[in-house]
């Protein structure tokens, strides 16, 4: 629901490339949050529903990724090169941090 916000607000006070950053930075923050719930879900389950969980998370986020590019391409006023760098580098904080942080070996 913060992602959304964030997408919701940029959208209304920001122009240009600062739109494409904050939409690339919600997408990444959303996508990381739901893929680290879901491992985190399925670790107490068992091994097997840990590896879904986890190839799902990577399938996640590269469809986040190809629909930010679709979001964005021949979209006027949108840099992809803000949309998507930001996304990708969101993305790499998020899994340094949240992951990390959540689903370090005991």
């Amino acid at each position: 629901m913060l992602a959304v916000g964030f997408v919701v607000v940029s959208l209304l006070i920001w122009e240009g490339p600062a739109v494409a950053f904050g939409v690339g930075i919600s997408a990444a923050w959303a996508a990381s949050a739901v893929s680290v719930a879901w491992m985190l879900w399925a670790r107490a389950r068992s091994t097997e529903a840990f590896w879904w969980a986890f190839g799902g998370g990577t399938a996640l986020r590269a469809l986040v990724l190809a629909a930010l590019f679709f979001w964005g391409w021949k979209r006027a006023g949108v840099s992809m090169e803000a949309l998507l760098l930001s996304y990708v580098f969101t993305l790499l904080a998020m899994l340094l941090t949240l992951e990390y942080r959540y689903l370090r070996l005991r």
